[in-house]
């Protein structure tokens, strides 16, 4: 390895709105990474309780840690604020509620570097606290017989059109380079949906390992979790604009968006009370927009195929069929 001082420097950008709970350890598992040269940016985005609080005080204590505070303008705009103050000959987004694996940064630098990858990605260890008495946060990362590879931009962008990889642009380290020109769109949902196709184009390759290094927190206030906003319709958009894109430029992989297109509208779909009619009608309408194709896809998920068959039924028995078997599923994540 380089010696200390010759490694590239790695801007962690973590944007910060009213995590007071969980932010300590967030923290605590970014400035005990392997890889210690960091540039650690907070954007404290305008957060009602202590957070903004918690980032001075660990700012106090590391010298790597820079913290903004600003107007809340959501998820996006406080990324884009970090991206565009930040000194990293590398990248990597993480959400507040969060943790890292402590060997994240170190594993993911050494993928790109040996491959000549232009990112390298993880995979996502699903928690809901951490463990009471000890094991700290490396103990709730699985053990796997670990697996690496590396794909083109258009092999990683099928696997997460088809959903076998997450959409995020957490879990991933990236070349500052990829994104010089990309922005997060500011007041959508489904951010990381919009970007990922602009994103996977960039990347030459990609380094891939199975190993769980990013702890995803099953956070109840999460925009998943939450309940129907008039904002989730930016679903639409945001779908269109990947399926569009994709058709124009990789088209053999038309099939594959149509299939995370229909996914992402079918989660918005059940969300909407029954008796917001029109709403309704506009997520009906994408869905049906893009069934034909997902019926004749043997890769698309089971359930997305089956979903998308019976939308054949109408939308009231569609309803019914599937609204008790989302939300089971939604309890479980």
């Amino acid at each position: 390895m380089q010696a200390e001082k010759e490694k590239a420097l790695v801007s962690v950008i973590v944007p910060v709105y009213k995590v007071e709970p969980y932010l300590r350890e967030c923290l605590d598992s970014i400035i005990t990474q392997t890889y210690t040269n960091l540039e650690i940016i907070l954007v404290d985005d305008g957060s009602p309780d202590n957070s903004g609080q918690i980032c001075e005080d660990y700012a106090r204590k590391d010298s790597r840690i820079t913290v903004y505070h600003k107007e809340n303008g959501g998820l996006s705009d406080a990324r884009n604020y970090g991206i565009d103050r930040c000194n990293g000959e590398y990248i990597t987004f993480v959400d507040s509620d969060d943790v890292l694996k402590s060997n994240f940064v170190s594993t993911l630098m050494e993928l790109i570097e040996q491959y000549d990858a232009d990112a390298a990605t993880s995979s996502v260890q699903r928690f809901h606290e951490l463990p009471v008495g000890g094991g700290g946060i490396n103990s709730i990362f699985e053990y796997r017989e670990i697996h690496t590879r590396v794909l083109s931009s258009v092999e990683v962008l099928e696997e997460i059109l088809y959903q076998q990889r997450g959409t995020g642009s957490t879990y991933s380290l990236y070349k500052r380079k990829i994104y010089a020109d990309i922005r997060f769109p500011v007041g959508l949902y489904y951010e990381d949906l919009a970007v990922t196709l602009k994103v996977h184009l960039l990347c030459r390759r990609v380094a891939v390992t199975n190993e769980y290094m990013y702890g995803y927190r099953h956070n109840p206030t999460s925009i998943i979790q939450n309940e129907y906003s008039p904002k989730m319709l930016a679903v639409i958009p945001v779908t269109r604009q990947l399926y569009d894109g994709v058709c124009a430029s990789v088209p053999n992989l038309k099939v594959a968006a149509a299939s995370r297109a229909f996914s992402a509208c079918r989660m918005v779909y059940f969300k909407i009370p029954f008796n917001m009619k029109e709403e309704r009608r506009k997520i009906w309408a994408e869905m049906v927009r893009y069934r034909t194709d997902i019926i004749r896809d043997p890769k698309a998920r089971k359930r997305e195929r089956l979903a998308a068959l019976c939308t054949y039924l109408g939308s009231s028995l569609f309803h019914v069929l599937f609204s008790g078997a989302y939300r089971r599923w939604q309890r479980g994540c």
